[in-house]
C-alpha cells in the first residue's frame, strides 16, 4: 500500500574548490596520471634521446597541420632545411640517424617501440665500442677523434650525470659541441595534455562523425572547396622547360583542381512539402494523377507525375503557372512526358543549391580512361552522374546564352578539358575573342596555332587560313585513300611520307559581333568549315549572347547539331538555339540545357575559378613555349600581298588620293564624285581596306583613313 522513499545515493561530482593553500582540488583519476607519469617520465624524444628532463611541451603548436613544427620544441637549434640536411647528412630526416638497426623495424610497425624496447637496447648497447661509434659518426658528420672526447666531457660535467650512447650519438649529430641542452620552459597547468599535443595528432572525431551541412547557396557566389596548395604541386613536380620532343611532357595532375567536400546525402524536409503541394495542386484542378517518384539533383528537383488513364499530358503544361505560384519558386520547367518514362516531370529549384566544380567531374574514371582526345567534361545531370560529350562527335557545338548565365565558364571548361588531357603537338586551338577579355587567360599556351586574336580582320584573314588549311589536308587524306582523320592515323602512321594531323578546335567567343562586322567573308568561311571539316579534325564551337535569326542562319545551325543552351531572356531565343521552348525557364549559374541530336538533357555545368586557370596555364606553360604557325603581322601581309594587282580597279589610285584628302571615305561620296556604280564603289573601298588604307566597316558611319600620303605612294610603289 504505502512506498518507502528511498535515499538516492549521493553523487560526486568533481568539482573545483579552493584549499588552504589556495590550489584547486578534484577527484583525479588514478589510473590516468599513472598512464601519464609513466609516459612522461620513459618518453622518448623524436631523435631516440631519454628525455627525462623534458617535463613539458608547449602547446603553442597544435593544430599546425605541420608534423616537422610540432618538433621544433625538442631541437637545441634551428631546424636545418630538407634540402640543407640532405647535402650535409644525406637524408632529409637527419635528427633520426642515431636510431640503430635493430629498432628500425618496430618503430615502423603498428605498434611503435615500447618502454621496455628502450630500457633493454639501452642495456645491451653499454657494451659497445667506444671506437667503433666514432668510426661509425665519422662516416656521417667527419668527427675527429679529439673532438669527440672533448664534445664528451663537457657533456659529462655539464650534466654531472651518466651520459648513454643516445645522448652522445645526438651530440655528434648537432653542429656545435658547445649546445647546451634543451630547457624547456615551465607550465603548471595542463603540462600532460601539452605532451599529448605533440606526441599523438588527434584526429577532430566530431567533424569525421558529423560534417557540416552544405553551405545555402541560393544562387549566390559563395562556394566550398576542399583546402589545396596547387603552387607546391608545382614545385615538387620535376619538369623540363621548353622541350622540343615533348617525350618528357607531362601532363596536368587532377589534384590542380578543386572538388567537394563530401556529405551525408539526407533526404531534406523540403522535398516531402513540394511532393505535396504538387499532388494538392492537380487534384484541386480536377486532374487524375500524383507524384511517384523524384531525383534531386544539384541545381533542381524533379518530381514525376504519373496520370491516369486518357489524361492528355497539356492539363499538366497548362497549370504551370499555378504550381509555380503554389511552390513559390523562382521558376518551374515541365518536361512532358520524360523521354523513355511514362511520367511527366516537372523540374523545381532546390532551396539549397549545392556546387559543381570541374575537380568533382574530370576525376573520373569515364573522362581519365577514354581514349577520345577531343572529350568534354560538362557537368552533373539530374542524377547527380557526371556528364561528357566528345567534340568529335558533334562535330561543332554552339554556345548560347545572357549574362551571368555561365556561358563563359563553361567554355573555359571546353578548353581546360582539351589541354588537360592532350599534348600541344596532339590537339590545336584557334581562339578568336573579340571582347578581349573572355579567352587572355589562356594566351602564350604552347596548344595556339597564333596568338588570341581580338581584332575582326585578323580574324577573318584566320578563318580563310583554316578554309585552306581545310583543303590542303584533304588533299593529303586523298592522296593516302583515307577516309577521315581516324583512318589515316589507324592505317598510314607507319607510311613514311606520314605527316601528323593534329586535331584543331576553332573557338569563337561572342560569334554575333565577329559575323555582324566581318560581313559575308566571315559568315562564309564559317559556313565551310561547319560543311566539310569535320573529316580532317577540324571543329568549330560558336558563342553568342545574342542567339537571334539574323545573325545566326539556317544555314550555319543546319550543320551544327549540338547546342548548349544556358539562361536566355525569351521563349524566342530559346527557339533559335534549341528549336524549343526551355532555356528561358533555366536558373543561371551553370544551369544549362545540352541538346545533341534532338535529345535534351539538363544539366548544372562544371564550375572552373580563374586561380585554377591560372595554375593549369602556369604549369604547361613551363613546359613549352608557344610554336606558333603563324603570327598576327605575317597573317596581315600575305593578305595584303594576295591581292593581284590585275584584280584592282582602275579608279583605285584616285580613289584612293581622294580618301586621303578628305580624311573620312564615305561611299556616297565616292558615288558622286566619280560618277559610278555603288558596287564598283564598295569593291574599290574593300580593295582600300585590304591595304589597310581605311578601316572596317562601322555600320552606316564613314570609314576612317588610316594612312596619310606618305604611307599611300610606299603602297602603290608595292602595287607597281
Amino acid at each position: 500500500m504505502f512506498f518507502k522513499k528511498m535515499n538516492k545515493p549521493e553523487r560526486i561530482i568533481p568539482k573545483k574548490t579552493r584549499t588552504k593553500d589556495n590550489r584547486p582540488f578534484y577527484i583525479p583519476q588514478i589510473t590516468a596520471i599513472e598512464d601519464k607519469k609513466r609516459m612522461r617520465q620513459d618518453f622518448v624524444g623524436p631523435a631516440g634521446i631519454s628525455s627525462k628532463n623534458v617535463m613539458s611541451v608547449t602547446s603553442d603548436r597544435k593544430g599546425t597541420g605541420d608534423i616537422d613544427k610540432k618538433y621544433d620544441v625538442f631541437r637545441q637549434k634551428r631546424r636545418l632545411t630538407k634540402a640543407e640536411a640532405k647535402k650535409r647528412y644525406g637524408h632529409s630526416y637527419y635528427e633520426f640517424i642515431s636510431i640503430n638497426k635493430g629498432s628500425i623495424p618496430k618503430i615502423y610497425s603498428k605498434d611503435g617501440l615500447s618502454n621496455e624496447d628502450i630500457h633493454q637496447r639501452e642495456k645491451t648497447e653499454e657494451n659497445v665500442n667506444t671506437e667503433s661509434i666514432i668510426d661509425e659518426h665519422r662516416q656521417v658528420n667527419s668527427v675527429s677523434v679529439d673532438e669527440f672526447f672533448e664534445s664528451e666531457n663537457k657533456f659529462q660535467e655539464e650534466n654531472k650525470s651518466d651520459v648513454k650512447e643516445d645522448e652522445v650519438l645526438q651530440d655528434l649529430v648537432t653542429e656545435d659541441e658547445n649546445d647546451k641542452d634543451f630547457t624547456p620552459s615551465d607550465f603548471e597547468d595542463d603540462e600532460e595534455e601539452a605532451i599529448d599535443d605533440v606526441l599523438f595528432e588527434k584526429e577532430d572525431e566530431e567533424e569525421i562523425n558529423n560534417p557540416p551541412e552544405a553551405d545555402e547557396i541560393k544562387f549566390s557566389e559563395d562556394i566550398d572547396y576542399e583546402e589545396y596548395n596547387p603552387e607546391d604541386i608545382i614545385k615538387n613536380s620535376s619538369i623540363e622547360t621548353n622541350l622540343d620532343d615533348l617525350e618528357n611532357y607531362q601532363l596536368p595532375p587532377l589534384s590542380l583542381f578543386r572538388k567537394t567536400k563530401e556529405s551525408e546525402t539526407i533526404e531534406p524536409d523540403w522535398v516531402k512539402d513540394n511532393t505535396d503541394v504538387i499532388n494538392e495542386t492537380i487534384f484541386s484542378f480536377g486532374i487524375d494523377g500524383k507524384v511517384t517518384n523524384y531525383t534531386i539533383g544539384p541545381t533542381v528537383t524533379r518530381y514525376e507525375v504519373s496520370l491516369g488513364s486518357g489524361v492528355p499530358t497539356k492539363k499538366i503544361t497548362s497549370i504551370s503557372d499555378n504550381l509555380q505560384m503554389n511552390l513559390s519558386a523562382v521558376s518551374i520547367r515541365i518536361e512532358a512526358p520524360i523521354p523513355g518514362k511514362n511520367t511527366i516531370g516537372i523540374e523545381v529549384p532546390n532551396k539549397i543549391r549545392k556546387p559543381v566544380f570541374f575537380g568533382d567531374v574530370i576525376d573520373n574514371p569515364k573522362y581519365t580512361e577514354s581514349k577520345d582526345p577531343l572529350l568534354l567534361a560538362v557537368g552533373l545531370d539530374i542524377d547527380a552522374l557526371p556528364v561528357y560529350t566528345s567534340i568529335e562527335k558533334m562535330p561543332h557545338g554552339l554556345v548560347a546564352g545572357s549574362t551571368q548565365s555561365g556561358k563563359s565558364v563553361s567554355i573555359a571548361a571546353t578548353i581546360v578539358s582539351l589541354i588537360a588531357r592532350n599534348k600541344p603537338d596532339e590537339v590545336k586551338l584557334l581562339l578568336i575573342d573579340p571582347k578581349k577579355v573572355d579567352l587572355q587567360q589562356f594566351s602564350d599556351l604552347p596548344h595556339l596555332i597564333t596568338p588570341i586574336i581580338d581584332e575582326t580582320k585578323v580574324a577573318n584573314e584566320s578563318l580563310k587560313w583554316m578554309v585552306k588549311e581545310m583543303e590542303r589536308r584533304y588533299n593529303v587524306l586523298k592522296k593516302f585513300k583515307a577516309v577521315n582523320v581516324t583512318d589515316y592515323y589507324a592505317r598510314r602512321s607507319n607510311n613514311p611520307n606520314f605527316e601528323k594531323m593534329p586535331r584543331i578546335v576553332v573557338i569563337i567567343e561572342e560569334a554575333s559581333d565577329l559575323l555582324l562586322s566581318g560581313g559575308t567573308d566571315v559568315e562564309d568561311s564559317i559556313l565551310k568549315l561547319t560543311q566539310k571539316s569535320r573529316a580532317v579534325g577540324i571543329h568549330v564551337i560558336l558563342a553568342t549572347q545574342r542567339p537571334s535569326a539574323d545573325i545566326l542562319k539556317g544555314t550555319i545551325k543546319a550543320n551544327i547539331s549540338t547546342r548548349f543552351a544556358f539562361r536566355v531572356p525569351s521563349s524566342t531565343d530559346s527557339s533559335v538555339v534549341l528549336d524549343k521552348t526551355g532555356a528561358e525557364k533555366l536558373l543561371g549559374k551553370g544551369d544549362m540545357l545540352l541538346s545533341e541530336n534532338g535529345l535534351t538533357r539538363r544539366i548544372q555545368g562544371a564550375y572552373l575559378s580563374p586561380e585554377e586557370i591560372e595554375e593549369i596555364t602556369e604549369f604547361i606553360k613551363k613546359q613549352k613555349e608557344p610554336d606558333y604557325f603563324f603570327t598576327h603581322q605575317k597573317l596581315t601581309l600575305e593578305a595584303q600581298t594576295s591581292v593581284d594587282a590585275e584584280e584592282i580597279d582602275e579608279l583605285f589610285k584616285e580613289v584612293a588620293n581622294f580618301v586621303v584628302e578628305e580624311g573620312k571615305c564615305s561611299l556616297n561620296k565616292i558615288t558622286q564624285e566619280f560618277a559610278i556604280g555603288f558596287n564598283r564603289a564598295t569593291n574599290i573601298v574593300n580593295s582600300l581596306e585590304k591595304f589597310g588604307v581605311v578601316s572596317e566597316n562601322v555600320g552606316t558611319k564613314p570609314r576612317e583613313v588610316l594612312v596619310d600620303f606618305e604611307d599611300l605612294s610606299q603602297i602603290f610603289e608595292g602595287l607597281d
